[in-house]
Formats: C-alpha cells, sequence, structure tokens
C-alpha cells in the first residue's frame, strides 16, 4: 500500500511539472516564436500516462474516496482539454480557446492531490494486530 502511495505522489507531481512545462512550450511558441505545436502536443498526450498510472495506484493505495473521486475528475479534466476542446477550433471557438485556461484547472487539481498524498504518506500507519486464538489462549 506504500508503495503505490509513494507511485501516486511521484506521478502526481510529474504531471504538475508536464503541466508547467507546457506552458512554458507554449510560450515559445506564442510569445517567442522559437519553435511549433509539436512538442507542446506530444507532451499534452504523454500526460495521459501519469494520470493512468495514479489512477491505477490510488486503487491499490487505498486512498481515500475523496482523493480517487479527484484523480478521476482530472483525468476527465485532461481529456477535454487535451482531446475535445482542442480539435473544436473551426466549429466552436470559444470553447477550444478554453484549452490554456483548463491547464489552469489542470495544474490546481494535480497540486491539491500531490499535497493530499504527500499527507497521506506523513501519517503514521495504523498496524491493527489480529490474535489467533492460541495467542489469546496464552495470555489466559
Amino acid at each position: 500500500m506504500k508503495i503505490a502511495r509513494n507511485v501516486y505522489l511521484i506521478t502526481s507531481w510529474l504531471f504538475i511539472a508536464g503541466v508547467a512545462v507546457q506552458v512554458f512550450l507554449a510560450g515559445m511558441v506564442v510569445v517567442a516564436g522559437q519553435m511549433g505545436w509539436s512538442s507542446h502536443g506530444d507532451l499534452g498526450h504523454s500526460l495521459g500516462l501519469p494520470l493512468i498510472i495514479m489512477l491505477i495506484s490510488a486503487y491499490l493505495g487505498r486512498m481515500p474516496g475523496s482523493m480517487k473521486r479527484l484523480t478521476w475528475l482530472l483525468l476527465g479534466v485532461y481529456i477535454l482539454q487535451a482531446d475535445v476542446f482542442i480539435f473544436m477550433r473551426q466549429s466552436a471557438p470559444a470553447l477550444s480557446a478554453l484549452h490554456p485556461v483548463i491547464a489552469l484547472i489542470d495544474f490546481a487539481l494535480g497540486l491539491t492531490l500531490a499535497v493530499r498524498a504527500r499527507s497521506l504518506l506523513k501519517k503514521p500507519q495504523v498496524h491493527q494486530t489480529h490474535t489467533t486464538s492460541l495467542e489469546a489462549m496464552a495470555a489466559d
């Protein structure tokens, strides 16, 4: 369980770092004019991998239900951003323009989850002891 929680923590920080790099890459295209969109698009689509690992490790690590729900929400928001809104430039330009705004939501949700995962790892683990009937008889 602790390994899965550590994996969750690491991948949540990787996701956050990826979102920050995405903003930098977009700035390199829009502001600096130094590169094309391919690096931004490639990295953006690869950010789904840490999210899938986060989902799996959330269940293996027995994370609280609220964290599981927020992780699912983050995946849903990411899919809307990376695979729906961005491709609506012609049909719904105003929705497509939400693409960079949703990056803020991705970052905030990812950061919230990373902080919660970190606090879960800092809590002392409660180990329940189960006594067998032989141990109970020996204690009598």
